[in-house]
């Protein structure tokens, strides 16, 4: 497989994480609960001490790392620049772990599973898998 691929496959989960990080967001500010269905836990886990870091919501975090992998996918597509490769691994890194301490809470301490959370730790995690593979892609 190309590079070109990768970094749009990339960006597709970069965008679905964003519309995902962004509507927890939006729920946040508008104090309500997110819509999970009658079997899901998005209400206790919208509503827990975790919810918020620094005084804001977690998502507003995701929304500027998806922000970011979109911006360096989109950079890359336009100006080439062969730095993109190398640093995408690397910002996509620590979004993965946080992901999985956050979920992590949600099994453990809330005990509750919120499925915008999981998507967007899914999400992030397949774009640190993509961005090794066009890391790893790119260097040979």
């Amino acid at each position: 497989m190309k590079a070109k691929p990768l970094f749009f496959i990339i960006l597709i989960l970069a965008f679905i994480g964003f519309i995902d990080a962004t509507y927890l967001t939006a729920i946040h500010y508008m104090d309500a609960p997110p819509g999970c269905g009658e079997s899901g836990g998005c209400g206790e886990v919208a509503a827990s001490e975790y919810s918020t870091m620094f005084g804001l919501p977690v998502a507003l975090y995701g929304i500027f790392f998806y922000l970011a992998v979109m911006f360096l996918g989109l950079l890359w597509f336009d100006r080439g620049a062969s730095f993109v490769p190398k640093v995408l691994p690397i910002i996509s890194a620590p979004a993965v772990l946080f992901s999985a301490w956050l979920v992590y809470l949600m099994l453990f301490v809330i005990e509750a599973i919120c499925w915008f959370c999981v998507g967007s730790a899914t999400s992030s995690t397949l774009i640190f898998i993509t961005s090794v593979a066009l890391y790893l892609k790119t260097k040979a």
